[in-house]
């Protein structure tokens, strides 16, 4: 029996996603120091493509809720492919900056990158590992509820990690992982009992009002900040991935895009299967800093006239080298071991 074909509809946005995460990056960490006293395009720019971090991460949960929801199996040869795939690029990486001389060795830093989950050294990689073992556990929880238990389950957890800290400002007795169980028990609702209402255009048009509406609230903020500038210097205060605005224009962009008829596609499917690893290779500590802050000199470019299409061309650049590494890795390396490892995988 032949296995079936992913369509390429999510994979579309999982790539969306990626480039999303690195226009993130590219301003969060092109260490910008733009005056709260002037409004100008380069700053209201680098605001703007600020809010796609916190969608992107959104939308990698929820796409894997949907995939995942359904199975109660440990596969064992997944998680170590995924733990080998983080050890790889954490040591590889390590080995090249401190062996060009970019930065010194130490025997701390070298045990950080060894255990490069138990360390943190990539947030998400590490709270996404544990979110995929714990979830054939969560899908017998998730499995076993009632529509209407399960519906009610959502609106409590809304309320305590989206709603409150929207209002408040803090977070109310959450972090990463919770976050992430969070928004996968909200696809796992969406995949296995949410009835779509409206076609994927119109699914598309209501995330661009709600983007609209959470980017005025940046200009707004911005403008009182010339005057007040605490306002200034939480423009973005809506960006966080448990805000309202946020989480509603993720979920809003997920049910657009599974209601495309984009049958599958090769290539969209194979640069899609890279993009976790475009986020190791772009977001580890050392390629972080030599990437955005000596390489591309992202501030240096702060008043440039030609710092929007800079920046797409950095974002694209970024994007296409770091698949192409992730595809040779997986083409020529992951293939070496990928055929010795258990196949077996244990029902819960």
């Amino acid at each position: 029996m032949t296995k079936s074909k992913r369509k390429s509809n999510i994979e579309l946005l999982r790539i969306i996603a990626m480039i999303l995460i690195i226009a993130h990056h590219f301003a969060l960490h092109g260490k910008f120091t733009f005056p709260t006293s002037l409004i100008t395009p380069n700053r209201l720019w680098i605001q703007f493509i600020k809010m796609g971090g916190t969608i992107g991460i959104n939308l990698f949960v929820l796409i894997s809720g949907y995939f995942l929801i359904k199975s109660q199996n440990i596969k064992i040869d997944k998680i170590i492919k995924f733990w080998l795939q983080i050890f790889i690029y954490s040591i590889v990486l390590y080995g090249i900056f401190t062996t060009i001389g970019f930065y010194q060795f130490s025997i701390k830093e070298l045990v950080k990158h060894l255990l490069p989950i138990t360390f943190g050294e990539w947030w998400f990689a590490s709270t996404y590992f544990v979110l995929y073992i714990l979830s054939p556990f969560l899908n017998k929880l998730l499995l076993s509820l009632s529509k209407k238990d399960y519906k009610l389950f959502i609106l409590i957890l809304t309320i305590f990690w989206s709603v409150i800290p929207t209002l408040t400002g803090q977070k109310f007795l959450s972090d990463n992982l919770l976050w992430f169980i969070y928004l996968y028990s909200l696809s796992g609702y969406l995949r296995l009992h949410y009835n779509f209402r409206y076609n994927a255009k119109k699914y598309l048009l209501y995330s661009l009002s709600i983007t609209l509406l959470t980017f005025l609230t940046v200009i707004i903020f911005d403008i009182i900040g010339m005057k007040y500038k605490i306002f200034a210097e939480h423009s973005t205060y809506f960006y966080d991935k448990q805000r309202i605005p946020i989480l509603v224009l993720s979920v809003l962009l997920f049910l657009g895009f599974s209601k495309i008829d984009l049958q599958y596609n090769k290539l969209i499917n194979i640069i899609s299967s890279t993009t976790f690893g475009i986020y190791l290779i772009h977001d580890n500590s050392y390629v972080r800093n030599f990437l955005w802050i000596s390489f591309f000199k992202n501030s240096s470019h702060e008043q440039d006239k030609f710092l929007i299409p800079y920046s797409i061309s950095v974002i694209l650049l970024v994007f296409i080298v770091c698949s192409f590494i992730e595809f040779i890795r997986q083409y020529f390396f992951e293939s070496l071991y990928s055929n010795k490892l258990p196949k077996n995988s244990k029902k819960i």
